[in-house]
């Protein structure tokens, strides 16, 4: 069994009751967390006990995801792109989860020897009223759900409504990140031993509203000087926009509430550790970049946080470790591969047994791709040759697509019908993040000195992902590009004689 055989590596010291042979895995999901304040990037990190977890962790340094929080939940769900599912946005209008979907829940269950339990806790976002609403979790394979199903209520950390199993608990008081740590805990000890369980842990913070938490979890002091009206009705700088602007008014709060979601893994790390009698694997992870208002990353060139493509946005951090590392092949250090929060889909489910092949009727529509090799080898090369990132709806947010290759050249391509309003104009661009991390120079406004071969392959890429599933949710049509990049060739052969 490749997950035994990853995690055991301790012949001299066996492992208690292994059962099955397959440890318990958990997700703690951070919402709104990129690699500007993560852990193991930023290190000034406010967030102590993980950050002291990363010497003995798996970094990877090369990680991306989809710029808002239903699209990646749903891509970790399914290991399926946005434009497949039609999950592109949070709003109203967009879609949610269908039950159609074979989540990664429904795969293990169905596929993996090791008998799973299946616990989902906290942020969900992937209900709606045609997919089972408030029992939708349930529908999708999780044994045990705790949380928000709905994006109503999510973004409330005090007085918001709590589920479990579809039953309304009533309003809880208790502050948000402590109620799902100890729904986790409480679950965890009730579950039996002998079977592993797979969790996972939505957190809301970061998100915002930026608020104080309570006084134990963070070391910020007190935060009652902070007059959020005053943030609310300053006037936005150049290149600023009134509800996504970076505002150093919140970032105290924004701190406690990092420390407080940091102070709050730590118990739930230290409970299950103790509790458990086989290993657990523990994955770290943001849903998506942070928010411009607490953005800290390179702002030189203008808005480059959650909701755009740029690696602000789409970029995320993942850092894993084993309750058993000492002991386990596991391995620690750092890994530049390219890969996506899809690939977390099929590397899960292989590290469960559960194989690494399409469910039925999937065959070349599955974008997830299995890095379980490089946990035992972090040097090893990325399998990838690119990664995809989206964002849009049929309704109201424009499309935007994205592509990143292996040396790091990034192609941005706008909504041709809907431009965004903070790229007006532009229909594509292309940046080389290795050179430019704050993609503040973008090659295509000096095309003639631009590989545009490179260009004109990588939109043919994402030209071939969306002709794999033309039926979906998705107004995908490459004739603009072509027609733009044919225009910038004509014009710089012309310039050249």
């Amino acid at each position: 069994v490749l997950l035994f055989t990853l995690l055991q590596g301790c012949t001299q010291q066996a492992i208690p009751d292994q059962g099955a042979d397959y440890p318990t895995i958990v997700l703690l999901i951070a919402d709104d967390l990129g690699l500007d304040v993560a852990p193991c990037h930023d290190a000034g990190s406010v967030m102590k006990h993980l950050a002291a977890r990363c010497e003995t962790s798996l970094v990877f340094d090369r990680a991306y995801t989809h710029p808002v929080c239903s699209a990646s939940r749903a891509s970790l769900m399914t290991g399926r792109h946005p434009f497949r599912t039609g999950t592109g946005d949070v709003r109203q209008e967009a879609r949610k989860l269908s039950l159609e979907e074979v989540t990664l829940a429904e795969r293990v269950k169905a596929s993996s020897p090791g008998n799973y339990l299946m616990g989902a806790f906290g942020k969900w976002h992937l209900a709606d009223d045609e997919n089972g609403s408030e029992r939708n979790p349930n529908l999708q394979g999780f044994d045990h759900f705790e949380g928000t199903p709905r994006q109503h209520d999510t973004y409330r950390y005090y007085d918001y409504d709590w589920m479990r199993n579809g039953v309304s608990l009533g309003q809880q008081s208790t502050y948000r990140t402590t109620r799902i740590v100890d729904a986790v805990i409480e679950n965890f000890a009730s579950s039996p031993s002998s079977r592993p369980s797979l969790y996972l842990v939505n957190f809301t913070n970061p998100h915002k509203p930026y608020h104080t938490p309570p006084a134990g979890l963070h070391s910020q002091g007190d935060l009652s000087g902070i007059s959020l009206k005053e943030v609310i009705n300053r006037e936005p700088g150049p290149g600023e926009y009134h509800a996504n602007r970076r505002e150093p008014l919140l970032d105290k709060q924004y701190d406690a509430m990092l420390e407080a979601l940091d102070n709050e893994i730590e118990r739930l790390v230290s409970a299950m550790n103790s509790a458990s009698t086989r290993p657990i694997i523990y994955i770290f992870l943001g849903d998506n970049g942070s928010a411009a208002e607490v953005y800290r990353g390179p702002s030189d060139a203008g808005y480059r946080a959650k909701a755009s493509l740029y690696d602000g946005g789409v970029r995320i951090p993942i850092q894993i470790w084993s309750s058993y590392s000492e002991n386990s092949a596991l391995q620690s250090g750092r890994s530049d591969a390219l890969v996506e929060l899809s690939d977390l889909f099929l590397t899960i489910s292989e590290m469960t047994g559960s194989g690494t092949q399409a469910s039925e009727g999937l065959d070349g529509r599955l974008d997830s791709v299995s890095f379980a090799k490089i946990l035992s080898d972090p040097g090893r090369p990325s399998e990838r040759e690119f990664v995809y990132v989206e964002r849009g709806n049929l309704d109201k947010m424009p499309f935007a697509y994205g592509l990143v290759d292996a040396a790091g050249y990034k192609l941005i391509l706008r909504d041709p019908v809907r431009p965004t309003g903070y790229a007006r104009g532009v229909l594509m661009e292309y940046y080389d993040t290795a050179r430019d991390p704050g993609e503040a120079n973008d090659l295509l406004l000096s095309a003639c000195s631009t590989d545009l071969t490179r260009v004109a392959d990588m939109l043919e890429e994402i030209t071939r992902l969306h002709a794999s599933e033309p039926e979906k949710h998705t107004t995908f049509s490459p004739e603009p590009y072509r027609s733009h990049l044919e225009g910038l060739t004509a014009d710089c052969a012309a310039r050249t004689n």
